[in-house]
């Protein structure tokens, strides 16, 4: 006679759950900060905030951070979102600190999810209000004479982002 046991998992991914995968990204600004001087303190938290409320609707699916001259990026990290399918959950940081960000702008660039392009009307007008700024449609920057590494996965319940650390050769 054989015995089999199944545990059923209960958690999901919450607000909760998504404001501390956020908090990683916060985490990834503040040493970006210390090495480069930006972004401000206020940034990063407003960042984390955007990040968390757009992963707990659905709403992102790449976000970018980073530095950028002459219309392309320099040194960037991307978060990019994976829904239920994540396992790791690394320590936040191991950010790059010998990029020459000389004459470079911080900024980041959102791509959203194809559910933030069914949140229409009222529903998108109010989701908005919860974000602490307005983003406006930009060109995407470019790439060149660097790489990506595919570096940390940061999750709740098997929901988050995979990172990329796109950097100077």
């Amino acid at each position: 006679m054989t015995t089999s046991y199944t545990r059923a998992e209960s958690q999901s991914y919450s607000l909760a759950s998504a404001k501390y995968v956020a908090s990683k990204i916060a985490t990834d600004l503040r040493q970006v900060q210390r090495y480069y001087g930006s972004p401000s303190d206020d940034d990063i938290e407003d960042y984390a905030l955007e990040a968390a409320l757009l992963s707990y609707g659905r709403y992102v699916d790449k976000i970018i951070y980073g530095f950028q001259r002459s219309g392309n990026w320099i040194l960037s990290l991307e978060y990019t979102s994976a829904d239920g399918t994540l396992v790791a959950d690394d320590r936040a940081g191991g950010i790059y600190r010998h990029a020459n960000t000389d004459g470079a702008i911080f900024t980041s660039y959102l791509y959203y999810s194809w559910k933030w392009s069914q949140l229409v009307g009222a529903d998108r007008d109010d989701f908005v209000e919860l974000l602490p700024f307005a983003r406006t449609s930009a060109p995407a920057p470019g790439y060149t004479g660097g790489y990506h590494t595919s570096d940390r996965t940061y999750s709740a319940h098997g929901t988050g982002f995979n990172r990329s650390t796109y950097r100077p050769l």
